[in-house]
């Protein structure tokens, strides 16, 4: 839990989570420092409101991730009023859910939701067909274009904003744009960036705005430091018609990358009129010195963030530093420290590491390994993303939506012995017959004439079972099972099977395909917190900082605080970027609620930064964070073993006035 409250009253809510909760102006905003009780004053409010007579499904929580919209549903429910739940969800699937429930208001009926990887493979295919982009590929091309999307930049300014050292001809990436924007259309497709953007631009339509906002009494908007412009875009028609109730951390936004909009929660008074602010600074999760050197962090930023955490918990323990000569030999002390801790007694769920990024945690999971820890990894691969669900879900999605061809291209490469053009062939004799008034059925009995039986059965038996979702599922995977089996065999394919049988339980309670497949693309859910958790439930927990919101453990090791990682390479030059990097920090730094133990490696040469613009520009020689950090704030051991000094050379040994570094041609 992120943070609980006191019980300074009966409700268990101190005097600034009190006012937060039963606050009764029409729009708020409530500063939330690292764990001073955000999902507790978010559940109390939801609670207030239902006590006040608000019908549970007129109030609408909002998160940026499954795990915090499930946490909210689970605290908020009243087991008496079990048919209304709170309806909390993503914001993506929140959008998604308005577009499906009223195509006559929306549009888009049939469409399809595609994730990265089928957006990547149909820019591939504008690409491959003549709208090459010097300079840029496929990933990249998406990347600004769905920047561009988020930060309602043009394309122009955002390829300054991405790749601002690279000569990029905006026409030319203009026209693959405009393909590839066609090409969805063609194939009804909608990207994660259209499902937001339908939702604003018919929110645009007053009538419309009204009609939705009239649904709800108050709409509940968590870490709103994350919303980014076009976000904004759906909130902004709607303020007139709702309450909004949102709570963030100007502190905790790391995720300007994405398009988040750092500077939009200092300015919510103004965007929203009448907004009252209030702050959240007791915090409940970590002791005094965590907090010291958190908020030392943030008093070097010029920024002025005006945030100092108290800690209600009292003294404790002072933050480590531990400095040592490789990441290896990091990853092995690390390990040694949650052997001994279990050898004193403590469970593995003590224990959160926080790493920058799913690579620089491989040395410590190959040595979480080695000594037969248990773990889950936060942020590493989307269940619905890898490779052999994708395989499974091609012959629902096919299913589904006739026209998909990325689905269709993924699903017949799959047979043997067909390639991509035979498999082009058929998607084509698929549209042809369509186009022709041939059903769904009929198309593909005349297009896969000439391919194995079982797939033509398999995917009738899995139209057949269309409204049954976890049954339409167990038949597109026993269908490719001998297909599966053999691709994976050499990829650890039972574990991969495993995975199957947790997506046939995922799919149990969905209506459909499409509500199946978009619920879990749009608000995904890690492959390994399904399959990798032991079942007693006690294991260590691995977590990149962005995935990290939420987490809180007794102990929290920040691994991998080095020069040239806080900040990172990329972001110097950019003093937003460089701010932003602070925060990452920050979030990691505040996991921690006993003992906080921060890990780097030493070898490093000083990184210059140029930050700012104009009179106040100029050069910062060590942008690294803890360069100036104060040693009474943590402390300090370092693990690199000295070395013994070379011994002199004898008497004698004479410099040669020059070495012949010529090579012996021989007979040339």
């Amino acid at each position: 839990m992120a943070g609980a409250g006191t019980s300074e009253g009966g409700d268990g809510l101190n005097q600034a989570q009190r006012a937060a909760v039963e606050t009764g102006a029409s729009h708020n905003l409530v500063l939330a420092g690292a764990g001073t009780g955000k999902t507790t004053t978010i559940v109390a409010r939801i609670r207030h409101l239902i006590k006040g007579g608000a019908a549970p499904d007129r109030i609408l929580a909002l998160t940026f991730t499954r795990r915090a919209a499930a946490e909210i549903r689970s605290r908020v429910q009243d087991p008496a009023r079990a048919s209304s739940p709170v309806p909390a969800m993503t914001f993506h699937a929140w959008a998604m859910r308005e577009v499906r429930t009223s195509p006559d208001v929306f549009g888009y009926d049939g469409w399809s939701v595609i994730d990265a990887d089928d957006q990547l493979q149909v820019m591939r295919g504008v690409l491959g067909r003549g709208k090459r982009v010097e300079g840029l590929k496929a990933a990249q091309i998406i990347g600004v274009l769905s920047f561009a999307r988020n930060t309602r930049r043009t394309l122009a300014d955002a390829i300054a904003a991405k790749h601002p050292d690279a000569e990029i001809d905006a026409k030319v990436l203009g026209e693959a744009v405009r393909a590839y924007e066609a090409r969805k259309r063609e194939r009804r497709y909608l990207d994660y960036d259209d499902v937001l953007a339908v939702c604003a631009a018919r929110l645009k339509d007053p009538a419309v705005a009204a009609w939705v906002g009239g649904h709800y009494d108050e709409i509940l908007i968590d870490e709103m430091q994350d919303t980014n412009p076009l976000q904004w875009a759906i909130i902004d028609p709607l303020v007139t018609h709702t309450r909004f109730y949102c709570v963030g951390d100007d502190a905790q936004s790391i995720y300007g990358f994405r398009g988040a909009d750092f500077a939009s929660i200092h300015s919510f008074g103004e965007r929203v009129p009448g907004a009252r602010v209030l702050r959240l600074e007791d915090n409940y999760r970590s002791t005094q010195e965590i907090l010291d050197l958190s908020n030392w962090l943030l008093e070097q930023s010029p920024l002025h963030y005006g945030k100092h955490l108290r800690a209600v918990r009292g003294s404790g323990a002072k933050p480590e530093l531990h400095s040592f000569e490789t990441p290896q030999d990091e990853a092995g002390w690390i390990t040694g420290e949650l052997l001994r801790a279990r050898d004193d007694g403590l469970p593995w769920s003590t224990h959160l590491i926080l790493v920058r990024t799913n690579y620089s945690g491989r040395a410590i999971e190959a040595r979480l390994v080695e000594n037969d820890i248990p773990y889950v990894f936060f942020g590493g691969t989307k269940l619905l993303e890898s490779r052999h669900v994708r395989d499974v879900l091609s012959a629902l999605r096919v299913i589904a939506n006739p026209d998909d061809e990325v689905a269709w291209m993924r699903l017949l490469t799959l047979v043997p012995r067909v390639g991509d053009v035979t498999a082009a062939r058929a998607f084509d004799a698929v549209l042809a017959a369509r186009a022709d008034g041939a059903s769904a059925r009929d198309a593909r009995a005349g297009a896969l004439a000439a391919l194995p039986g079982w797939l033509r059965a398999g995917l009738d038996a899995i139209e057949e079972a269309a409204g049954q979702v976890d049954d339409a599922v167990g038949r597109a995977a026993a269908m490719l099972q001998p297909v599966l089996a053999h691709k994976y065999r050499n990829e650890n394919w039972d574990a991969r099977a495993r995975d199957l049988a947790h997506v046939e339980r995922l799919a149990a309670t969905r209506g459909s395909i499409t509500e199946f497949i978009e619920e879990f693309l749009l608000s995904p859910v890690f492959a390994s917190e399904l399959t990798a958790e032991p079942k007693d439930g006690d294991h260590v927990i691995v977590s990149t900082v962005h995935s990290a919101k939420g987490l809180e453990r007794d102990w929290a090791f920040c691994a991998g605080v080095s020069a040239g990682a806080y900040p990172s390479a990329r972001s110097l030059g950019d003093v937003n970027e460089l701010e932003e990097e602070r925060r990452v920090l920050y979030v990691a730094l505040t996991r921690a609620r006993d003992r906080l133990a921060v890990t780097r490696t030493v070898a490093h040469t000083p990184v210059r930064a140029w930050v700012g613009t104009g009179a106040s520009a100029g050069f910062v020689e060590d942008a690294y964070f803890l360069g100036t950090l104060p040693e009474l704030l943590v402390r300090e051991t370092v693990h690199v073993p000295g070395r013994a000094p070379r011994p002199a050379p004898p008497p004698g040994l004479a410099v040669p006035a020059e070495v012949d570094l010529s090579v012996d041609l021989g007979e040339l």
